[in-house]
């Protein structure tokens, strides 16, 4: 589909052998070249060359999508769903590469998410490119993948996704660069058909170096050295071979280090490199991955040179400060935990074991990211995964987009569809992908009614996970068919906040309304005892679930309310419970508690985390499994939407109307940040003492200002405001 328009009469090309790397390479002539655009596909990952000089500093292209059908078996027999395609080209402006007379124009590929074995392969490494050379008389030339492309084996000899590289320089040189190299020895490529998909370009910002640590020996023995880069990150340490031929170089990185600076062996993660030293010295990183560890074991004698952190080149453009440690560190570790799980245009869960863009953990964190961090461009990469991976008969949406098998659940899950564009167009004023995938949201909601029994969402794929809430820090007990059944209410709410947009008819209001309300019958038919006034017993934030959506009596609010402040002095909720927890507290005028359970340093909290060394958000309240998992981060949003106060009124969209409300969270302290929104920066700092608040906001516009009885009119610039208690009175 449209390959033409990008690619004209080029051919797809695959490599006989299929090496674990692959160095491809087309020569040509030129002369007086006025303009050069390349059109490039390379499949898993890729690199690209003119003249032994790199194209880009792009890492780990394309973006991985769901590349185009595939067979897949499951428990229950062949995978019957029907999912959408996309492939992503990229484009090159090349013009001050090309030079007069012979030019080679060079390929490094990996096997990446096309071909890794991680997942359901795709295939084999492949190659589509089209160089189009504009002469200054006007005319155009086209350089075209064929098969007269040549390539031979790379020095990437053992590749895995999530564990690492193996590199060997006994034999290699970059000569292989260089239009002058004897070729007589590679070989050609063979054109091959490839499946039917959509070629698209994107906006979204690809990986690239970030920042540069330099890592510090904590450890040194005869043998080897321990380096720690400082935090938790994303990226490679990047080293200096020396000349040896044969010699192995053998790196290993951990998320944590024992009491005797030595790597934690249970947060490996099986991340290892080797790289196997040539007859010269040179700098070696790994190419086509990525580790995400603190620290690192090295051989004694081998120098390391730096840490390139690596993740989607997005900008944070938030801040947030505090003299609350707990508060101050909980910004700090989200940024830096969502970063080293941003690569490939897709939110992971981790940037090590899976990797994956779950739609749970994705759909969940998405609010705090698009506060916090320039994503828009992102996010409209990921949206259109989603869509993608929702089959086209049943209206089942996946677990991860782009699909590969996952667990999850049919609520938190797949609710992706309807609940990330809607927090776009909550964040950007950009109704786009709520009216585009309005349908798909009626047929995701077909779905739930198909795995529903009692109008209760029972159900998910037969023989497969159907989660409620995760990550529990003891047995997940809160029932799963109440969490994904208050999802399908959310979500319904959600389409219902943007009716107008959306322009629906009095008619399907009323179906939405009416639906709306048979769920609702049945979650309180079942959950919902009115003695205690408890939605499941209360347990593991079961009525905060139940409030969230209006549902409960004066009781439910009171039982939640004593549970956390006198029994549980921290979370005892998984990733869903916490994140709606915390802000129906927020807003039901018990700030006080929500902002003593995300300061806590109890057993299940964000200090108990900090307090153990941690420079990122774990996967589990305990530790065990991944220590770089965003999802639990959602809250980091409540930071700024109450403690700080920033906010919009719930029909205001894109920030078209600015609010400042802070809540009442009857804590002493300072507490300051920005975020920017489309109209700007709206930046504010507080101060709280024991009979006063002083308020000093700088918005882009006019603006309200909300605070206990308290209304003032904001102007655009710098306002501030000064409120003392005087007898328990504000003046």
């Amino acid at each position: 589909m449209n390959k033409e328009k990008y690619f004209g009469s080029a051919d797809w090309v695959e490599f006989s052998e299929n090496p674990v790397s692959v160095l491809a390479r087309k020569d040509f002539d030129a002369k007086n070249i006025e303009k050069a655009k390349l059109s490039v596909i390379g499949l898993g990952f890729f690199e690209g060359y003119i003249n032994g000089k790199l194209i880009s500093e792009d890492r780990f292209l394309p973006l991985n999508t769901d590349f185009h059908k595939r067979e897949l078996i499951r428990k229950n027999g062949v995978w019957k769903e029907e999912t959408a395609h996309r492939i992503y080209v990229t484009e090159y402006d090349v013009t001050p590469l090309i030079s007069d007379g012979k030019n080679s124009l060079c390929f490094m590929l990996g096997n990446g998410w096309y071909a890794c074995t991680h997942q359901e392969r795709f295939g084999d490494k492949k190659l589509i490119f089209s160089l189009s050379l504009t002469h200054k008389d006007g005319n155009v030339t086209f350089i075209n993948s064929d098969e007269t492309v040549l390539y031979k084996e790379g020095f990437i000899k053992v590749y895995d996704l999530t564990e690492g590289e193996t590199q060997d320089f006994t034999d290699y040189t970059e000569d292989w660069l260089y239009p002058e190299t004897d070729c007589s020895s590679w070989k050609n490529a063979s054109v091959c058909e490839f499946p039917e998909t959509r070629y698209m370009t994107s906006d979204c910002p690809p990986d690239r170096v970030k920042d540069i640590l330099y890592p510090a020996v904590i450890k040194a023995t005869d043998d080897y050295k321990i380096y720690d880069i400082g935090k938790h990150s994303s990226g490679n340490l990047v080293l200096l071979l020396p000349a040896g031929k044969g010699r192995v170089i053998k790196i290993t990185g951990s998320e944590e280090k024992t009491d005797s600076n030595e790597l934690e062996v249970t947060k490996i993660m099986e991340q290892e490199a080797q790289f196997i030293c040539g007859d010269t010295e040179r700098e070696a990183s790994q190419v086509f991955t990525w580790h995400a560890s603190r620290f690192f074991r090295v051989p004694s004698d081998i120098k390391v040179i730096r840490f390139d952190v690596i993740h989607t080149d997005v900008d944070v453009n938030s801040s947030f400060d505090t003299d609350n440690k707990v508060l101050k560190w909980l910004y700090d570790a989200f940024i830096n935990t969502q970063l080293s799980n941003m690569h490939t245009g897709i939110p992971s869960d981790c940037p090590h074991l899976e990797r994956r863009g779950y739609t749970g953990d994705g759909q969940l964190a998405c609010d705090a990211v698009m506060t916090t961090m320039d994503v828009k461009k992102f996010y409209d990469k990921w949206i259109e995964d989603i869509s993608d991976c929702q089959d086209r008969l049943t209206g089942h949406v996946q677990n991860t987009a782009p699909y590969t098998h996952s667990g999850g659940g049919p609520g938190g899950w797949g609710g992706a569809i309807v609940h990330v564009p809607f927090m776009y167009y909550k964040h950007y004023g950009d109704p786009s992908y709520m009216i585009k995938l309005y349908p798909q949201m009626l047929h995701y909601f077909k779905y739930l009614d198909a795995h529903s029994r009692g109008n209760l969402v029972w159900t998910d794929i037969p023989d497969e996970w159907c989660l409620g809430d995760w990550c529990t820090p003891t047995k997940i007990r809160i029932p799963e068919p109440f969490v994904n059944t208050y999802f399908y209410i959310k979500h319904i709410d959600e389409i219902l906040y943007c009716k107008d947009v959306l322009k629906l008819s009095g008619k399907d209001v009323k179906a939405l309304k009416d639906k709306r309300k048979i769920l609702v019958a049945a979650i309180k038919k079942r959950y919902f005892d009115p003695k205690t006034g408890d939605f499941a017993k209360n347990i593991q934030g079961a009525n905060a679930f139940a409030i969230d959506i209006g549902l409960g009596t004066k009781k439910t609010f009171i039982n939640m309310c004593a549970k956390y402040d006198e029994k549980h002095m921290y979370y005892n909720t998984g990733i869903f419970g916490t994140d709606i927890l915390t802000r129906v507290l927020f807003k039901n005028g018990r700030g006080d508690i929500a902002v003593r359970l995300l300061a806590s340093e109890g057993k299940y909290s964000f200090g108990n985390i900090m307090n153990q060394g941690a420079t990122t958000l774990w996967e589990y309240w305990t530790g065990k499994r991944s220590h770089s998992h965003p999802m639990f981060g959602a809250v980091v949003s409540y930071l700024f939407e109450y403690i700080l106060g920033i906010s919009q009124p719930k029909d205001s969209y894109g920030y078209a109307e600015i609010v400042i409300a802070p809540k009442d969270i009857k804590m002493t302290g300072t507490f300051g940040g920005k975020i920017t929104v489309p109209a700007g920066e709206i930046s504010v700092s507080i101060s709280y003492t024991e009979s006063s608040a002083q308020f000093d906001i700088e918005l882009p516009k006019e603006g309200i200002f909300r605070y206990k009885d308290t209304e003032i009119s904001l102007t655009a610039g710098k306002n501030e405001i000064i409120i003392e208690e005087k007898n328990n009175e504000e003046t």
